[in-house]
């Protein structure tokens, strides 16, 4: 009897990615379709279904990413098809290493609206070429932007247009103007705070107003108004007429609704709270969120007296439950290495923040972030019409101004739109806000952004002479866990 030729069918894999900040705004259902209809013209059995919704391809530190590769290097698929090639990643360095990755294990990558046949030399050219290309279009989105916000920081006016609490845009004059309602409401929240009232008992009077917070300052709380909410808005300086910028305060062309001196006043009332001694305030700065690295369990600050060095953290289970030896340390070491972490994790992330953020969008976002897409292209394809001189600087200027105008809208309108959407959990841009903010901000204001900003922190005591090893786990994505070690 002749044999029998058996065709084994090749198991296929489709991944999908979605950044919902300036990216193609084409659905996962979309992208699934297409990738599902091109399978069944290869004749692939698709096995997994994999996405990544709202997550910039600047970085790889994507959870579906990294389960699509390894289901190739435990050959439990073949192929892995996206939509487009940049839907893997939109880095260069990226790109390589997962490439290489998956031919090594006997697998392929293969787009279904971007055939190219890269078992060739040529195919493989031309995929790096639109892998190139993408990356490119990463870059020149985020020259734009910046070039952007410099034109409207040099005019003394904020980055982008979103809402600001006391003061309505008035689109004529393409200016922050203050508000006939809430802007006398945050005048008097200024004065008040002058006149003694804290940010607690202030947070309580402006919720009897009835004044909302705008878009962008809105609580992560239940309520409307919270403390953390309320110190965002006064310390930003925008009712003193100033814009904050990496930690600077700029002269902003918007009028103010408080007088330079009280804003001056402020300042140094804010800065007297954040420089008094531990010793003077009944609450420490990581309270809460300190892990024993030893047992797992929670560590405490020592109710004895603080010694010179500062206040001891001790491990509950080692000194009353004689689970182990050497769980007693200075808090110091936790608290110097959750300092040096956010001041690192800012600067890494500074740059880069807007394109990692995950949103939660609902309608009319999507139709927002089409137009946003839209405007960036188009200012875009101006740029490279003036670097190759077919438009003079005149004209670019003009058309320039026109984008910036539209763009600044669509920016208010989509992050107004957002907000009502859902209010964002703790995210990178927060790391950025609090080492903007730290030596402005009092112990408890610090721990309560640290306590949604961090999963925990891990203290392992080093015993008497030893080194205290601390680990920093941050619930944002990027930057991973941060390792401190005594000296």
């Amino acid at each position: 009897m002749e044999g029998v030729a058996v065709v084994v069918s090749k198991r296929a894999v489709i991944y999908m990615r979605q950044s919902t900040y300036r990216e193609e705004s084409i659905s996962l259902e979309l992208q699934e379709a297409a990738c599902r209809q091109y399978a069944r013209a290869q004749g692939y059995e698709v096995v997994a279904v994999e996405a990544d919704p709202g997550i910039s391809g600047r970085t790889f530190d994507r959870p579906a990413v990294r389960r699509v590769m390894g289901m190739v290097e435990e050959k439990r698929v073949d192929v892995i098809i996206l939509w487009k090639w940049s839907r893997l990643s939109r880095s260069r360095k990226d790109w390589a290493v997962a490439a290489d990755t998956v031919e090594q294990a006997g697998g392929a990558i293969e787009s279904a609206t971007e055939a190219i046949d890269t078992s060739t030399s040529t195919g493989r050219l031309a995929r790096g070429v639109m892998v190139e290309f993408a990356a490119f279009e990463s870059e020149r989105i985020g020259d734009g932007w910046r070039e952007a916000h410099a034109r409207r920081l040099a005019a003394g006016r904020p980055a982008n247009g979103k809402a600001r609490f006391g003061y309505q845009y008035d689109r004529d004059q393409k200016l922050h103007m203050p508000d006939p309602i809430t802007g006398p409401i945050l005048a008097d929240a200024y004065r008040r705070y002058l006149s003694g009232e804290s940010v607690y008992s202030l947070t309580q009077w402006i919720r009897s107003t009835g004044a909302e917070p705008a878009a962008g300052y809105g609580s992560v709380m239940a309520a409307p108004w919270h403390s953390r909410t309320l110190r965002r808005v006064l310390d930003s300086g925008f009712g003193a007429g100033k814009l904050l910028v990496k930690g600077e305060y700029l002269d902003g062309a918007h009028e103010p609704v408080i007088t330079p001196g009280e804003w001056t006043r402020y300042r140094r009332r804010r800065e007297e709270r954040a420089a008094r001694p531990r010793g003077e305030r009944s609450e420490y700065l990581l309270s809460g969120l300190i892990r024993c690295g030893v047992c797992g369990g929670r560590m405490q600050y020592s109710k004895r007296p603080a010694r010179e060095s500062g206040p001891q953290i001790r491990c509950r289970e080692s000194v009353e439950g004689r689970a182990h030896g050497q769980g007693i340390t200075l808090a110091v070491h936790a608290e110097r290495a959750v300092e040096t972490w956010v001041g690192e994790a800012a600067a890494e992330l500074e740059g880069t923040v807007d394109l990692d953020v995950p949103q939660t969008v609902q309608d009319p976002t999507g139709v927002l972030e089409r137009e946003l897409e839209k405007t960036y292209d188009a200012m875009g394809r101006l740029a490279m019409r003036l670097a190759e001189e077919k438009i003079s600087e005149e004209a670019h200027s003009r058309a320039a101004a026109t984008f910036e105008s539209r763009l600044c809208q669509l920016q208010g309108d989509l992050e107004a739109a957002r907000e009502r959407a859902a209010a964002p959990p703790p995210l990178e841009r927060d790391v950025i806000r609090l080492a903007e903010d730290w030596l402005l901000l009092d112990v408890p204001a610090r721990r309560e952004e640290l306590t949604l900003l961090l999963e925990d922190i891990t203290v392992t005591p080093g015993g008497r002479y030893g080194k205290v090893r601390v680990e920093v786990h941050p619930r944002v994505r990027e930057p991973r866990s941060f390792e401190y070690v005594s000296r």
